[in-house]
C-alpha cells in the first residue's frame, strides 16, 4: 500500500468513529480503535480497551449527548513510519451540550496486520488565553489563515 492509501485509510477510521457518534452507537464508534487504545477524554479522564470505549460512548450517546452531531476534519496525516501516522482532527459538536462545541484530537494509528487502527485518542478543547504574547499571535495568525485556505 502506498502513502496516500495509508492516509486515506487513517482517514476513514475518522469517518467511522463520527459515523458511530451521529447513529448514537457507541461499539460502533469504538470499531475503528484498536483492542487496547488508549482514550483520553476532554476532560482528562482515560479509558484503556475498545471494550470500555464503546461502553463509555453508549454510555455518553444515550444520555448526556444524545441528540448531538459530531463532524470532523482531518486537517493533516503524516506517516511517521510504515505502520504509525499521526492524525490531527479537528471536531465540532452541535448543538454544543455543556461546554464547547470544538474540540482537537490528536490520533495515533498503527497498522498491523495490514490493517489500520486507532491505538491513541488523545482530545482536547483549544482556548485562546486573554493576553497572548507575541509568538502566541503569530501561530493564531497562521492557523486561522490555514483554516480559510
Amino acid at each position: 500500500m502506498n502513502n496516500i492509501n495509508d492516509e486515506l485509510a487513517v482517514r476513514a477510521l475518522v469517518d467511522q468513529f463520527v459515523q458511530g457518534w451521529n447513529t448514537a452507537d457507541g461499539a460502533a464508534f469504538a470499531r475503528p480503535f484498536a483492542s487496547d487504545a488508549d482514550f483520553t477524554a476532554i476532560t482528562g479522564l482515560r479509558a484503556r480497551g475498545r471494550d470500555l470505549i464503546a461502553r463509555a460512548h453508549t454510555e455518553i450517546l444515550t444520555g448526556i449527548h444524545r441528540g448531538t452531531r459530531l463532524a470532523a476534519e482531518v486537517n493533516s496525516v503524516p506517516l511517521l513510519r510504515p505502520d504509525v501516522a499521526v492524525a490531527d482532527v479537528s471536531t465540532r459538536m452541535t448543538p454544543a451540550v455543556l461546554g464547547p462545541r470544538a474540540a482537537s484530537a490528536c490520533i495515533v494509528a498503527a497498522k498491523a496486520g495490514g490493517e489500520w487502527s486507532i491505538a491513541v485518542f488523545h482530545n482536547m478543547i483549544p482556548f485562546e488565553r486573554a493576553l497572548p504574547g507575541p509568538i502566541e499571535r503569530e501561530l493564531m495568525s497562521e492557523s486561522s489563515g490555514a483554516a480559510a485556505r
